[in-house]
């Protein structure tokens, strides 16, 4: 067989998970060989597990056009690399974002002038966020949790606060009888995130730059708590004291449930995706009830809701320890970008506008995020200190 025709087969095989250990092991050194293929060995590995294990058809001709660009292209690592977009590279992102979204749309944008090189371009680079968050006590006194140790931190009335890791805060809740209610906030910083197990035994995971206000004991008749930023639920089911989130715009109230709420200021619309369970959305203009693998999207211009089937992974995504960009524009995913790496977003221009797909791990530097997003030539970038400029 021909063995460009023979890897091709292979990486169909693999897409499909068809492919036996030996296969996919010679599929895998021949991806080795330089950087294109090495790009798109990482996404096969490590971003695109759902595909591997629900394999979905691919369209052939697509799949035959892909491959062999990236098969004539492939080995010249060693040619002058004055020009950062050269086609193998152009292929690489292309066959990235067929995996991802089932697409080929890739087209190489040229430029009329000489950029730095990547690794001049990316040599301050940023490191990934980590937990990091301030706990402020009901009498205003506030705690570094991710300078405490592991243990008990405080005691607020009956309830112990203890850290169980890094990055795990647990409330434990005596009988509050008539005491007066304290409330106490978990806030994480830029380049921050946290998780909560509240009193009642609810999880929460704290996306960065959020805030999570709750009452050290739940008493009466709901569980009331206040959210900025985002954060995901795992709701404790308690069908006498429904779970209510409440943020600037939108009331969530649950029973017992897991649902995702995306309530930045700075977005146009606060999301609330649906996992398991059911969910009532309120605001001023009226309400909304959700179904599992649904969500809405209270746009606050306009003032209402909207109700969609969700892509959940993308919504969680974040918790995952992943970036998932599913047809995103630049602006939304850099604000992603700054919030987790603690940086400051410059537009050299005006921001491009052309949707991207795509999947990273945001646990690596900030620089393998950008690279991905420059592979696509939509956009190119500068880090300098923690400020990113933008160009095109």
């Amino acid at each position: 067989m021909n063995p460009k025709k023979n890897y091709q087969l292979l990486l169909n095989k693999y897409l499909l998970n068809e492919c036996t250990a030996a296969e996919a092991e010679e599929l895998f050194n021949h991806l080795k060989k330089d950087e294109a293929g090495r790009l798109l060995l990482k996404n096969l590995q490590t971003s695109f597990n759902k595909e591997i294990n629900e394999p979905r058809p691919i369209d052939p001709v697509i799949s035959n056009n892909v491959w062999q660009k990236l098969e004539a292209n492939i080995s010249r690592e060693q040619q002058p690399k004055s020009y950062p977009f050269k086609t193998w590279i152009s292929v690489a992102a292309a066959a990235i974002l067929l995996l991802t979204a089932g697409l080929f749309l890739y087209k190489p944008k040229q430029h009329n002038f000489q950029l730095a090189s990547r690794k001049e371009r990316f040599k301050n680079d940023v490191a990934p966020g980590s937990n990091k968050a301030v706990l402020t006590l009901a009498n205003g006194q506030t705690i570094i949790l991710n300078q405490a140790k592991n243990g008990l931190i405080t005691k607020q009335g009956q309830t112990t606060i203890n850290k169980i890791n890094n990055g795990l805060l647990s409330y434990k809740a005596a009988d509050a009888g008539n005491a007066p209610v304290q409330y106490n906030t978990v806030s994480t910083p830029r380049g921050g995130e946290y998780q909560v197990i509240l009193p009642d035994g609810t999880a929460v995971w704290l996306n960065a730059a959020s805030s999570l206000k709750f009452p050290t004991a739940f008493t009466g008749t709901e569980r009331d708590v206040e959210l900025t930023g985002e954060a995901y639920f795992e709701v404790a089911k308690n069908k006498a004291m429904p779970f209510k989130v409440m943020t600037s715009k939108v009331q969530v109230e649950v029973l017992g449930t897991h649902f995702n709420v995306n309530a930045y200021d700075d977005e146009d619309a606060q999301k609330t995706t649906l996992l398991e369970g059911s969910v009532k959305l309120t605001s001023n203009s009226g309400q909304v009830m959700l179904e599992p693998g649904q969500q809405g999207s209270f746009n606050k211009q306009a003032g209402n809701f909207r109700v969609a089937k969700a892509d959940v992974d993308e919504a969680i995504a974040w918790k995952n320890g992943n970036f998932m960009f599913a047809s995103e524009d630049i602006q939304s995913i850099l604000r992603k970008v700054s919030r987790w790496y603690n940086v400051d977003i410059v537009y050299q221009d005006n921001a491009p506008k052309k949707a991207i797909w795509g999947t990273v791990s945001k646990f690596d530097n900030v620089s393998e995020v950008l690279k991905v997003i420059e592979l696509t030539g939509v956009a190119h970038f500068t880090i300098e200190g923690r400020r990113i400029t933008v160009m095109k």
